[in-house]
């Protein structure tokens, strides 16, 4: 089996949209079975539906997870509208638009091909792949404002996951959500009869190898939104996952972790492109699994 990834496709930018098309034909005249993207598509749902739905015609069985800017609502600030919860848009809406283009959702279980089941969540962050000292240094309050040196992290505009009584949840809380809901997919997978191999997938990075550190500010401090150690152990948990898929990052990584392959090749943004050829793209930002 040919498992192609794609990621942070970013289709509101219109060279990306060009790209797209590109990454579509490499992923089509490679053959892939299946076709995961890993978040980041868009905040506007008929652009997810319509992209989604153009990557059907690349593989047979595409695969999606959201990713925090598909999570955003087009509002000036979600958390001050107690109406919008983002626990609703990525469970109801965001599944209503990926199965509406033929799509499998993730985060509503696990889809299984043959002896393969990939299993996959957004994930979130709790501050745990930014440098203790520093996390330390900076303190909660400013972690949770997404603020540092006059620079916010969007997130904190545009997303309000909101708990049983409607309270804002924090960024802790919702990382281990998520990652619940990972590790009851994976054991769903493991008990599954035939499935001999688990692809793990998560728009938010799962361990600290994968992240990129500068020791310079304000960089680290936006390392603190890259994602949670605690989807790292979910993988880990597992000896059926030795391919893990993350997105986020808008940097190329592959790496060996304790025995498991864990990688992205997320397109990114047309300024971080700069530089390479179209043959270089195409060649860098189709992540492949032979299975």
């Amino acid at each position: 089996m040919r498992i192609a990834s794609v990621s942070d496709l970013h289709t509101d930018y219109p060279e990306n949209r060009d790209a797209v098309v590109k990454l579509a034909i490499a992923i089509h005249e490679g053959k892939a079975d299946v076709l995961v993207v890993a978040g980041d598509v868009s905040h506007k749902n008929d652009r997810i539906r319509r992209t989604l739905a153009a990557l059907k015609e690349a593989a047979p069985i595409v695969a999606y997870i959201p990713g925090n800017h598909d999570l955003w609502f087009d509002v000036p600030f979600a958390p001050a509208r107690e109406d919008l919860d983002t626990w609703d848009r990525y469970r109801r809406e965001l599944e209503e638009v990926a199965t509406s283009a033929g799509a499998h959702y993730l985060p509503s279980g696990p889809l299984y091909v043959g002896d393969v089941a990939i299993v996959g969540t957004c994930g979130w962050y709790d501050y745990s792949l930014m440098p203790e000292a520093l996390r330390e240094g900076i303190g909660r309050e400013a972690l949770e404002s997404k603020q540092y040196g006059g620079v916010m992290w969007s997130d904190a505009r545009f997303v309000a996951f909101r708990d049983a009584t409607g309270a804002l949840m924090s960024d802790i809380d919702v990382a281990r959500q998520m990652e619940r809901e990972l590790l009851a997919h994976v054991a769903e997978a493991e008990t599954r009869a035939g499935v001999e191999h688990i692809v793990a997938v998560t728009h938010h990075q799962p361990f600290d190898r994968v992240v990129t550190h500068t020791g310079q500010m304000p960089w680290e401090f936006f390392c603190a939104f890259m994602g949670s150690e605690g989807l790292g152990a979910v993988i880990q948990s597992s000896d059926k996952i030795r391919h893990a898929i993350y997105g986020h990052t808008h940097i190329v990584g592959d790496h060996d972790i304790d025995g498991v392959r864990v990688y992205g090749t997320a397109l990114g943004y047309p300024r971080e492109r700069h530089g390479l050829t179209e043959e270089e793209v195409v060649a860098t930002r189709v992540g492949w699994i032979e299975l």
